[in-house]
This record gives structure tokens, C-alpha cells and sequence, in this order.
């Protein structure tokens, strides 16, 4: 799926999970990042993209190893969990598209590293990851589920870019904008459409 399709369905599940107003902000973030990450194996992706600042050189892969200094700094980050994660992306970096990233043992490894950092990011760095393999597994592409093996598996339910793909990232941007206004107002939706309807209940 497009990579604003990944971040739509992370940050909605996300708003929906993690009820915390205090820590919903954090949440988004990690989720957001998370529901990219897998995809730093793929050159034109929305996060490669974002730190690949010259074609052709690397750099975004410095920029990855500066996060990573920048979460062990601020005590995000234990010094193994950056010392694992730096591997972790090492790798991903330079691995085959929809490879180890978008695999079981990917996602795993991914899981254990972040559970050994503050606890605060884990749960929402799962949520993002998680879904994202969810939801490529449901493409016409498929991911290597079980990498090392290079068999690919896939539900071939949507082609990546395609009109469902961006309905379900409409679908799932309006859900997440709609359930964080919720969160932040702490109100319902349905009090401020039907406001003489709740008043009257006993």
C-alpha cells in the first residue's frame, strides 16, 4: 500500500488504542514513524523520501543512526536497545523491498529492541509496524512473510495506489482526525450532534 495509506491506518488505530490524552501525542509520533519504517527498504517510499536529502548517496541512513543517538541521549533509548536498533535499520536499509522488514522475524526483532526502550513506545511502535504488514499482506505484491525464505505471500485483495488503497487512506484519516478530536475535547461526537437528545435522558 502507499505509504500515506500506512501512516492513515497507524495513527487511526493508534487514537483508538491509546486513550491517554497525555500520551497520545507521543503515541502518534512513534506510531507514525513505526508505520513507515518497514518501508526504509525501498528507495521511493514516503521515508526514504523524507531523509534521502541527495539521490543516490545515503544519507538518510546517517539520519537514522543521529534518531537513534538523539532517543539514547534523551533516555528513550537504553544503550542496547540503540546499539540493536542501529543494526536493525543497518540492515533494513540495504535489504530487498518487502523482505525482512515486512517479514515475521522483522517485526519480532523490531518488538524485542523497542522492549527493552521506555515503555511508552512500545505499544504504539507495534501498532504502527504491525499494521503495516497487515496491510501489505493484503496486496497483489504480497511480502515475504517468512524471510529468510523468499516465498511471498498475499491476500491479492488491492493493488498498491490503486483506488481502494486510497480510499482506505481517506477512510482511515478521516476516522483518525475524527476520534482525535474526541480524545483531545474530551466530548463525544454524538453529544454535539444530538445535544437536546442527551439532555433529556433520564
Amino acid at each position: 500500500m502507499l505509504g500515506r495509506t500506512h501512516l492513515a491506518i497507524g495513527l487511526a488505530a493508534t487514537t483508538a488504542i491509546i486513550t491517554n490524552p497525555q500520551t497520545l501525542p507521543a503515541s502518534l509520533v512513534v506510531a507514525g514513524v513505526s508505520s513507515l519504517i518497514p518501508d526504509i527498504d525501498e528507495e521511493h517510499s514516503i521515508i526514504r523520501h523524507r531523509i534521502d536529502i541527495v539521490p543516490c548517496l545515503p544519507l538518510g541512513f546517517l539520519l537514522l543512526f543521529a534518531a537513534d543517538y538523539f532517543l539514547w541521549h534523551y533516555k528513550y533509548f537504553s544503550l542496547l536497545t540503540a546499539v540493536l536498533f542501529a543494526i536493525y535499520i543497518s540492515f533494513g536499509y540495504f535489504a530487498e523491498h518487502r523482505s525482512f522488514t515486512h517479514s515475521l522475524l522483522g517485526f519480532i526483532t523490531f518488538t524485542l529492541i523497542l522492549a527493552l526502550s521506555a515503555k511508552i513506545l512500545l505499544i504504539p511502535a507495534v501498532i504502527g509496524y504491525g499494521l503495516h504488514l497487515a496491510a501489505d499482506l493484503m496486496t497483489n505484491t504480497g511480502i515475504e512473510l517468512l524471510y529468510p525464505a523468499r516465498k511471498r505471500f498475499g491476500l491479492h485483495l488491492i493493488n498498491t495506489g490503486s483506488i481502494i488503497d486510497r480510499t482506505i487512506e481517506l477512510a482511515a484519516g478521516l476516522l483518525f482526525f475524527v476520534m482525535l478530536y474526541q480524545s483531545l475535547a474530551g466530548m463525544h461526537i454524538l453529544f454535539k450532534i444530538f445535544p437536546h437528545h442527551f439532555r433529556t435522558l433520564p
